[in-house]
C-alpha cells in the first residue's frame, strides 16, 4: 500500500498551494481481490474541505493497488494517508 500512495498521481491545486494549504487526509476503503479500491471516505480530514476532495478524488482516480500477496478473501478494509505538503508538490 505504501508503494502506491508514493505513485499516487496526486493533483495538488495551485490555488490551495498559494495559499500554502498544506495537509494529511487520513482515507477508509474497502480493497479488493483486484487492486481495485471502493466506498473511499475520508476518516480524518486534513482541516480544509478542498483538500480532503481533492484526496478523494485522487484516490477513486488513482490506478489498482498492486498486490504483492494474495489477499485470501474477497476484500478487506484498509486505513491509510495521503500528505500534500509545499516539499514533496509536484
Amino acid at each position: 500500500m505504501a508503494q502506491w500512495i508514493e505513485g499516487l498521481d496526486k493533483r495538488y491545486p495551485a490555488a490551495l498551494r498559494a495559499e500554502g494549504i498544506e495537509g494529511k487526509v487520513t482515507l477508509i476503503a474497502l480493497l479488493h481481490e483486484d487492486g481495485s479500491l471502493s466506498d473511499v471516505r475520508i476518516a480524518k480530514g486534513s482541516g480544509n474541505a478542498a483538500l480532503d476532495q481533492v484526496a478523494l478524488e485522487d484516490v477513486r482516480n488513482g490506478s489498482p493497488v498492486k498486490l504483492a500477496h494474495p489477499l485470501e478473501r474477497p476484500k478487506i478494509s484498509v486505513k491509510f494517508s495521503i500528505s500534500y505538503d509545499m516539499k514533496t508538490a509536484r
